[in-house]
């Protein structure tokens, strides 16, 4: 930091690079921070120790690094990184003249990678297979809408050890869910016609794994904005449910609005642009070339297969004693076909208004 106060690079700047540039290719957070700690001059992680998985995703979405103000805590002293703005609604730039942040196309593919968002290169794959579980990046607890984290053989709500942030924190087993969510994936793509959404919806993607590199990186580039862009608008529609946006603090509310709506709109007609005009489904509508076909797949393909149809895998807290695991009872599947339940058609109407 100089004089007036506004950020410039030091010598561990190109670590940042490094790291983003990584995750911005697929490699999970893991599998970076494994590389910094390794090789015969391993990297200083933050306060000298060891670098963590959590470490190199506070790099990856932190907004400083890419050149903007972050908000203050929030009155519980917990931090999401959210970009601050000034009374003008404007974000405010930390860095100092001539000192250039990382760039925003990378931070973005970075963090869509880091969030599922982003089918990964077959070469990735191969990279990350000892870190990934089928379902990583897309169980979510139900209690508080937050991602689970994989610990030992289970799912579990990372926040479930504060009863303010998750108050029915998940754990479940994941090979159980692993087996429930496989199978309802597989009787899910059986019961589809031809004309179902759902099977076109899979297809389009399915079949932009197979073209060629350069239209295959259109539509991943093109999905994985849409993802984003409805993320952004859940976020919101979170943030004014659990009051972010009370008065006073309701002065940006409008341009927000405007800017989620118009992003997800964006991204919407973009993969209409990319998406395939010819499409194969005959491979999803026989059952046991769609089954062969998960037989001869790799984890990494596995779970690209399984993202072709599903949204998000939630799931409640189970009941202290019930055994076995009872998916119809604990599972919610959010299908790609559907509206997204997450995403209220009331809230919904409120943005596309505000715009």
């Amino acid at each position: 930091m100089d004089a007036s106060k506004k950020l410039r690079h030091n010598s561990d700047w190109r670590y940042v690079l490094h790291i983003v540039e990584s995750a911005a290719l697929g490699f999970s957070h893991r599998s970076i921070a494994k590389g910094l700690n390794s090789g015969p001059a391993p990297i200083a992680g933050p306060g000298g120790g060891l670098w963590y998985p959590n470490a190199v995703a506070r790099i990856i979405h932190n907004p400083v690094y890419e050149g903007r103000q972050v908000a203050p805590r929030q009155k519980d002293g917990s931090r999401r990184f959210e970009v601050y703005r000034d009374q003008q609604g404007n974000r405010v730039r930390v860095f100092a003249d001539g000192c250039e942040p990382v760039p925003y196309e990378l931070l973005l593919r970075a963090r869509q990678n880091a969030s599922g968002n982003r089918l990964l290169d077959p070469a990735v794959r191969v990279a990350n297979r000892e870190t990934p579980h089928l379902l990583t990046d897309s169980v979510m607890c139900f209690g508080c809408r937050r991602t689970a984290s994989v610990r030992g053989l289970s799912h579990v709500c990372w926040r479930g050890k504060d009863a303010l942030a998750c108050a029915e924190p998940l754990s479940v087993f994941r090979t159980a869910l692993e087996d429930y969510v496989t199978e309802a994936w597989f009787a899910r793509l059986k019961a589809t016609r031809p004309e179902d959404p759902l099977l076109v919806v899979a297809a389009e993607r399915w079949t932009g794994l197979r073209q060629t590199p350069e239209m295959a990186t259109e539509l991943a580039d093109a999905l994985a904005a849409l993802k984003t862009a409805e993320a952004g608008v859940q976020r919101l529609v979170a943030q004014q449910a659990s009051g972010f946006f009370d008065p006073p603090f309701d002065t940006h509310l409008p341009r927000l609005q405007y800017e989620a709506r118009a992003a997800l709109d964006g991204a919407k007609r973009r993969v209409a642009e990319a998406s395939p005009k010819q499409l194969d489904v005959s491979f999803l509508l026989e059952d046991e070339r769609l089954r062969r076909a998960w037989d001869e797949a790799d984890l990494s393909l596995r779970r690209e297969l399984i993202r072709l149809a599903v949204r998000r895998v939630v799931v409640r807290k189970g009941k202290r004693g019930a055994h076995p695991f009872n998916g119809d009872d604990r599972v919610e599947i959010h299908w790609l076909d559907a509206p997204d339940p997450w995403i209220p058609q009331a809230e919904g109407e409120d943005l596309a208004a505000a715009a």
